[in-house]
């Protein structure tokens, strides 16, 4: 019975040897580059996050730096409107102030302008009066007398409008 056997067991060996030299070699090959590229991979992969990591953290470095300039110009804009919106209004008062000094003195050279003429317009009636008084008595006595009246009253006004100018 073992004898009977040795030739299938010899068979058996000489297949496994063969086999093993033509198959599990090769397999073994496949297995250990298969291995290989997933290790690399891996290797890779940690690789490849790593830099991820360090380009995200380069990101928001400049996310924040972007943010702080974007604040740092808008203080700077707000600064300048202000300065802007400080110089109109510091204009537009002087301007305002220009109208006012403008408006005065047009006011003042206006009532100027009607105090000689309410005083011509009374030298006017006066005169007017007198010529009618005249007229009315032609006696050279009245006459005289009503011009020394008239001039003095004249001269009075003359004194009048000459201290109200002083004022």
């Amino acid at each position: 019975m073992f004898l009977d056997m040795l030739p299938n067991l010899l068979n058996f060996i000489v297949t496994a040897a063969f086999l093993t030299y033509l198959l599990y070699k090769p397999v073994r090959r496949i297995l250990k580059a298969r291995a290989d590229r997933v290790e690399g991979e891996m290797k890779d992969a940690a690789t490849s996050k790593a830099t991820a990591e360090e380009l995200k953290t380069q990101y928001e470095q400049k996310v924040r730096d972007i943010e702080v300039e974007r604040n740092a110009i808008l203080d700077e804009a707000r600064k300048q409107a202000g300065e802007k919106r400080d110089q109109i209004l510091e204009s537009a008062k002087s301007e305002a102030q220009d109208v006012k000094d403008r408006a005065s003195r047009d006011i003042a050279t206006e009532l100027e302008q009607t105090k000689g003429a309410v005083h011509q317009a009374i030298i006017d009636i006066s005169t007017d009066m007198a010529a009618k008084l005249i007229s009315a008595t032609i006696d050279k006595n009245a006459h005289d007398k009503l011009f020394s009246e008239a001039l003095a009253e004249l001269e009075a006004t003359h004194a009048f409008s000459k201290e109200t100018a002083a004022v």
